[in-house]
């Protein structure tokens, strides 16, 4: 069995996998050290990947130096199927590539291998919806073509809120109508609607682009999402866990 740890800016969330399959998945609630004892109580643990985009933690880097199995990093010189020339070293961070390969190995177990063997696959659009949205477009050849940030919807409350002398800040929870009634309403439709429509207009535009193109979708935040998107659309809420189960030990 293998512990997945992803550490976002907001949050870290854990996942134990067995051969392909998430057996357990939770977020971090309590300090490291405590966390590691109980999973590893629970479950044979005999390695561990970590991606990591937040400032490194001392009780994180004391509990993972008193464990007996590996402990593998995920960084810029991972070895992966995303080919990064184009990228400056650190240019993107370790959940973004590990959402690619997450994409990536999902699509191959689909697509067949020429004689030449090299895989048949689509352009790649990967979308994590987080505390930033990103937009990563990789080619067939599995080249990274390029990418985009955007302000994720707590980001845009937040910011409104303290960028501003009266509007208050609020959460993303809640009745979002079309447009709104009150200062509430209203920036939370403006939010989250606008972070929607911005996503959908990502991918209309990328499969304007390249028809054949596969999109997933991942992230923390939900959208309602027009049905002809939902029907082009992968939403893989544990992309970055499976892009992390196909790193080495």
């Amino acid at each position: 069995m293998r512990l997945l740890i992803d550490i976002g800016n907001t949050s870290a969330k854990i996942a134990v996998c067995q051969g392909e399959d998430i057996i357990h998945f939770e977020r971090r609630e309590e300090n490291w050290g405590s966390l590691f004892d109980r999973i590893t109580d629970k479950f044979s643990i005999n390695s561990c990947t970590v991606s990591n985009v937040a400032r490194i933690d001392n009780d994180l880097l004391i509990t993972l130096e008193r464990q007996v199995f590996p402990v593998t990093w995920l960084t810029y010189k991972t070895e992966c199927p995303v080919k990064r020339e184009c990228v400056a070293p650190n240019g993107l961070g370790a959940d973004r590539w590990a959402a690619d390969i997450g994409a990536m190995s999902l699509l191959r177990k689909k697509a067949a291998m020429s004689e030449d063997g090299k895989w048949d696959m689509p352009t790649l659009l990967v979308i994590d919806a987080g505390t930033c949205i990103t937009y990563d477009l990789i080619a067939p050849d599995g080249h990274f073509i390029g990418g985009n940030i955007s302000p994720g919807v707590e980001l845009r409350l937040k910011s409104m809120h303290e960028h501003t002398a009266l509007l208050p800040l609020i959460h993303s929870n809640g009745e979002t109508p079309f447009m709104g009634y009150d200062t509430e309403t209203a920036m939370r439709s403006g939010a989250v609607i606008g972070a929607e429509l911005e996503i959908e207009g990502f991918v209309r535009r990328t499969l304007e682009l390249y028809d054949d193109a596969q999109i997933f979708i991942t992230g923390g935040d939900h959208f309602n999402f027009s049905d002809d998107i939902l029907k082009r659309v992968n939403i893989e809420p544990m992309l970055v866990f499976k892009g992390l189960m196909c790193i080495p030990n």
